[in-house]
């Protein structure tokens, strides 16, 4: 008997995640918390299902076949399945990418001891797109010449920031080995977040390149922590529920002014960076519409978390790309210089 109530309300928190797909959590929060967990959910579905068969209440497996199946869509946008769907690229021309969140640029170190700094200068990608970067016009703190100076094996760059004050700059950063032409900013009702957009000029052609950086949900430890009583847990879910529900409503927004500048591009386009958001969502639906996603393309059998709390894994960092492009060697390296990995991939064109 504990078995089924367990399995009943797996079952149930599996499909309110299911719903977060088509229902935004401006509209109702609670499926979007049970979509934080919808690769705990899946887990512990096929286990109960599997020792339900053992009990006498063993007909109720079907719920189980039944919840994987409307659960397919989101498995297939969790799981990475490339070469099961996707052949080998033929496009004859390439260069390396990588989308990184700094995380204030390694806390504003100078250089020679900035760690994402030094793991560029390692790695070398053709084109580097940095989000959440935080330089300073004085001080012990770096500076935005420094950082310039320090990637200069980077003749193109695009800087975009928002200024709080006379002194610290925060926003996005280009860094590419090819010409960068068109530059400009979809900039939103928003304190920190913008998308950055310019046309990477190619030997052969020229992809636009838009690296975002969407709404956080802004949780915070005690936002998670429900605590011993049940007002603690209470207050926490209220909590939690009200923040998914305001950053949700931004994000999409964000992601509908995103895909609309985007429908209107004449070139191919490249949709990366921080989307603060899982593939389990309504903004992601909004953002893969139409699009190849890397990750998905290029691995096989992956979650590809880039952002570890707590031991708590997400994917929120995207490469995606229209059709007529292609996407190989995706990796996420597990570096530490960041609350978020690094995500690297070819693209093909």
């Amino acid at each position: 008997m504990i078995i089924l109530i367990l399995h009943i309300l797996v079952s149930l928190s599996l499909l309110a995640a299911v719903l977060s797909v088509y229902l935004p959590a401006s509209v109702l929060p609670i499926p979007a918390w049970f979509a934080l967990m919808f690769e705990w959910l899946i887990a512990a579905e096929l286990v109960l299902g599997l020792l339900q068969l053992f009990t006498k209440y063993r007909r109720w497996t079907w719920m189980t076949v039944a919840m994987i199946v409307l659960s397919i869509a989101p498995i297939c946008y969790t799981v990475s399945h490339g070469s099961l769907f996707f052949p080998k690229s033929k496009l004859p021309h390439s260069f390396t990418l990588m989308t990184y969140n700094s995380h204030m640029m390694d806390a504003s170190r100078k250089p020679k001891q900035n760690r994402v700094i030094q793991y560029i200068l390692r790695t070398q990608p053709d084109v580097v797109c940095l989000q959440e970067v935080e330089v300073y016009k004085s001080g012990n703190k770096l500076s935005l010449n420094e950082l310039r100076e320090a990637l200069n094996v980077y003749p193109y760059t695009y800087f975009d920031f928002k200024v709080y004050n006379s002194q610290l700059q925060f926003g996005n950063v280009v860094f590419s080995r090819y010409p960068l032409i068109g530059k400009h900013t979809l900039r939103y009702q928003s304190e920190t977040n913008i998308t950055s957009v310019c046309d990477i000029v190619l030997p052969t052609d020229t992809i636009r390149l838009y690296t975002n950086h969407l709404e956080s949900n802004k949780l915070l430890q005690k936002d998670l922590d429900l605590g011993t009583t049940t007002e603690q847990a209470k207050s926490a879910f209220n909590s939690t529920s009200e923040k998914l529900a305001h950053a949700s409503a931004i994000r999409i927004e964000q992601a509908k002014i995103l895909r609309s500048d985007a429908e209107r591009s004449p070139y191919p386009v490249l949709i990366v960076g921080d989307m603060n958001t899982t593939p389990v969502s309504y903004t992601y639906r909004i953002l893969q519409r139409g699009l190849r996603d890397a990750f998905l393309e290029s691995s096989d059998g992956q979650l590809g978390h880039t952002f570890i709390k707590k031991r708590f894994g997400v994917r929120i960092d995207y490469i995606l790309h229209s059709k007529d492009l292609s996407a190989s060697g995706l990796d996420i390296p597990h570096v530490d210089y960041s609350d978020h990995y690094p995500v690297l991939a070819t693209i093909h064109y």
